[in-house]
């Protein structure tokens, strides 16, 4: 992915860049920031390594100090979005760290036009007090992205991120943010908030077992949030996340229909099922399949996919599903007998092995 990536900081990209900042800063040395930016070795390196390579660039060919290359990297950053956007907060996260109120003030102009939830982390270790204080104040911002950063920039267990140990062991003083957050109308930030709880759950399940009763039914927005968050602890078949959403053993019979025993990277694993049971009850249904994929020390490793939440009537329930197994690059197949379950709300309820062959 990463190597896909990189290709956004292209040599189109540096030139850009080397003009802007010679237009907010006369003594900015060009040929020096392309000579250290460019060249065989460039090539090679991969997304981070790149962000990090222009951040030293930066600051040896702006040679100023760190707030007064900050006055020309503020409006250098607005013509640039997304990844490329990346290198004005990792400039900050560098050189930054001596200064954070003025690298706060910087993180919150850059993250506007990208993110800065990388680069606060390291202030959360210098300065957890001062940090946990500004993110608080972001968090009630009339600015979506400035709310956004509150949240995921605290996030314990930010994927790419520098984990926050000390809220991984203890995320308690995290939660007057989430709080603040929990009706946010922005979309962009309700997934933060649902991806940070989920953070917390795999330290503190019970906890945000807890924020999940206490805040369900309060609101639309928090009840897609809760949900969203507890979705690896309902993956888990947690008893007290499954009974939040009334989801219950039942008395109906599932039967699996295996269409193709054996799958590969041309042909993928083929099955139905079909539910069926009394017709005078209601009831909640979560259907998901378990595969349990052979490792390559030839133990089984095990993940939930999602087949669909439906609602119990009566009638009888047909699901289909062709899964492939074409290599990704998180996830490389291996040949040997593989699992497959059926889950009905937390329970197996049918399973079959099956073989995959790898040419």
């Amino acid at each position: 992915m990463a190597s896909q990536l990189k290709d956004v900081f292209s040599p189109a990209f540096l030139q850009q860049l080397a003009a802007l900042c010679q237009r907010y800063s006369a003594t900015f040395d060009t040929n020096r920031f392309l000579a250290q930016t460019q060249g065989s070795d460039w090539e090679q390196s991969e997304l981070k390594a790149r962000v990090r390579r222009v951040s030293h660039a930066l600051h040896s060919s702006l040679n100023l100090a760190y707030p007064d290359a900050i006055k020309v990297l503020l409006p250098v950053s607005g013509h640039f979005s997304g990844l490329q956007g990346f290198v004005f907060a990792d400039y900050v996260e560098v050189y930054g760290l001596d200064d954070p109120q003025s690298s706060f003030d910087a993180l919150a102009h850059f993250t506007c036009f990208s993110t800065a939830e990388f680069a606060i982390r390291p202030f959360f270790q210098r300065y957890p007090e001062l940090t946990l204080a500004q993110m608080k104040l972001w968090a009630s911002s009339d600015n979506l992205h400035l709310r956004r950063l509150a949240s995921e920039g605290s996030r314990p267990r930010l994927p790419w991120g520098m984990a926050l140990k000390a809220y991984k062991k203890d995320p308690t003083p995290l939660l007057p943010i989430l709080q603040q957050l929990k009706t946010d109308a922005e979309p962009y930030v309700q997934r933060s908030v649902a991806n940070h709880l989920n953070d917390i759950s795999k330290d503190h399940p019970e906890l945000v077992l807890d924020i999940a009763q206490s805040w369900f039914g309060q609101h639309a927005i928090t009840d897609w949030i809760i949900k969203h968050a507890l979705r690896g602890l309902l993956k888990q078949a947690h008893p007290r996340a499954l009974a939040l959403y009334g989801l219950q053993q039942l008395p109906l019979q599932l039967s699996l229909e295996m269409i193709n025993a054996q799958a590969s990277a041309q042909q993928p694993l083929h099955f139905m099922i079909e539910l069926s049971g009394p017709a005078d009850l209601q009831a909640k249904l979560r259907l998901e399949y378990k595969i349990g994929y052979r490792k390559k020390s030839g133990q089984l490793n095990y993940k939930v996919f999602q087949l669909g939440n439906k609602v119990w009537t009566g009638q009888n329930i047909k699901f289909e599903r062709r899964q492939s197994f074409i290599d990704l690059t998180t996830r490389k197949h291996y040949p040997g007998q593989h699992h497959l379950q059926i889950i009905l709300n937390g329970h197996c309820y049918a399973e079959s092995f099956f073989d995959v062959i790898v040419s």
